[in-house]
């Protein structure tokens, strides 16, 4: 089969979403079957292009000299405002659509969740090019912006929720992360046999347990007597992260506490501004890492630390907790109790959850963990296994594999029935 893949990330962005589709690629590439992708210009998450990087209408390649990879021009403003963002979104769209066009043909259009714009053009070039439809939900457009406070419920929003219900209901296969997302669809009224679950990976040996002290540590001037609190990944405006600096702020005078952040996005500069404010010594601010740092800069932090607004956790899941279980380290989830993130973290063991925006309840469990420190690396034993069993790329994109051949298999079916209809 021919698949082609619109994700606005990719790398050498560190959004996980983007290293995914490379390995979704890759992997679907081995199997036999013809690839296209097609990205933008690296400028995650700032909107500002990458240095060393020059932008163009198009420019192609082969991707690892096996799949092609077409890089489509956008809009380079800041994102961390709704106006850039929406901006940034819709210039893709519109150049996706015109490279998908023009490009080969392809059976099948894989496509991500993003606000309003690139569903429908990816929509349209799938029915222009008679291609099925595999929409794949990051997060639930537009309860996720609701949630995140960056959108009011109203006239704005019953819009980009009739639209995005819209793709949901012309897409062949809907598929997102978790139960909790699934029943959220499924309210639209969807057949719920079009509505898998499709779970997010990390590769195995990508991110894997190794000893906290290592040469990562050392080079950042982080003491081995020092508990690493460590918050991973993009900082934005659903993490609801400012509790993490209230926290610090409540254990200020346990100097053997550091609350570690590493990576960028539109709350950095406020986590920042208030924990100068607070004249806090105890937490610590770094970009995203290379690839070659990332394992070891996982193993440096002793508990991972996953934070979600109050009602972000039913349309949203942190890709940050796949990092910290991959490397073996049991998690504390600031999340909302009810939701399926908080379940999976008390039923498999992996860690402990504590109510949303409670800053007294996260700095207790901090203290907990770094005070039990048998029971700290039990759980982040379990939360390794864990990770292998239900996160790890092995398993998830195999499946994912067999989804688009069965996907494309009916659509093979059809064509042979309505070759052979009669007259």
């Amino acid at each position: 089969m021919r698949v082609l893949i619109i994700s606005p990330v990719y790398p050498p962005e560190h959004a996980p979403a983007g290293v995914m589709v490379a390995e979704l690629a890759a992997e679907l590439t081995r199997a036999g079957h013809g690839v296209t992708v097609l990205t933008g210009f690296p400028s995650h998450p700032s909107g500002h292009l990458f240095q060393g990087w020059k932008a163009r209408l198009f420019s192609k390649e082969r991707a690892g000299g096996s799949f092609t990879l077409i890089r489509c021009i956008h809009s380079f403003v800041s994102r961390y405002g709704v106006a850039g963002k929406t901006w940034y979104h819709f210039t893709f769209a519109v150049s996706s659509f015109f490279a998908g066009l023009l490009g080969e043909g392809f059976d099948v259009l894989v496509f991500q969740s993003t606000p309003v714009f690139c569903g429908p053009s990816a929509i349209c070039l799938a029915r222009l090019r008679k291609a099925r439809t595999f929409y794949w939900i990051h997060d639930v457009h537009p309860e996720s912006a609701i949630h995140a406070g960056l959108l009011k419920p109203g006239t704005l929003s019953s819009v980009m929720k009739a639209v995005d219900s819209w793709i949901c209901r012309k897409s062949d296969v809907v598929a997102t992360i978790t139960d909790d997302m699934r029943r959220v669809i499924l309210e639209r009224g969807l057949p719920g046999d079009r509505v898998i679950i499709q779970r997010h990976w990390i590769d195995e040996q990508r991110i894997r347990p190794l000893p906290r002290e290592n040469v990562w540590r050392q080079r950042n001037g982080i003491s081995p007597a020092r508990f690493v609190v460590l918050h991973a990944g993009t900082i934005g405006y659903i993490s609801g992260a400012s509790v993490i600096v209230e926290a610090a702020r409540l254990l200020r005078d346990r100097s053997e506490i550091l609350f570690l952040f590493v990576g960028d996005g539109p709350l950095k500069a406020d986590l920042q501004r208030k924990a100068g404010e607070y004249e806090l010594t105890n937490t610590k601010f770094l970009p995203f890492q290379p690839e070659e740092d990332l394992n070891l800069m996982q193993a440096t932090g002793d508990i991972g630390l996953v934070t979600l607004k109050p009602l972000s956790a039913a349309t949203s899941i942190p890709s940050k907790m796949y990092g910290y279980t991959s490397a073996g380290r049991a998690v504390i989830a600031s999340v909302n109790p009810a939701s399926e993130i908080a379940r999976l973290i008390e039923e498999e063991g992996l860690g402990w959850v504590v109510p949303p925006e409670d800053p007294r309840a996260l700095a207790d469990a901090i203290l907990y963990a770094a005070s039990n420190g048998r029971e700290r690396r039990c759980r982040g034993e379990k939360a390794r296994e864990f990770f292998v069993r239900e996160f790890g790329r092995s398993r998830a994109v195999n499946k994912f594999r067999r989804e688009l051949e069965a996907l494309c298999a009916r659509r093979t079916g059809t064509e042979k029935k309505m070759k052979t209809a009669p007259a």
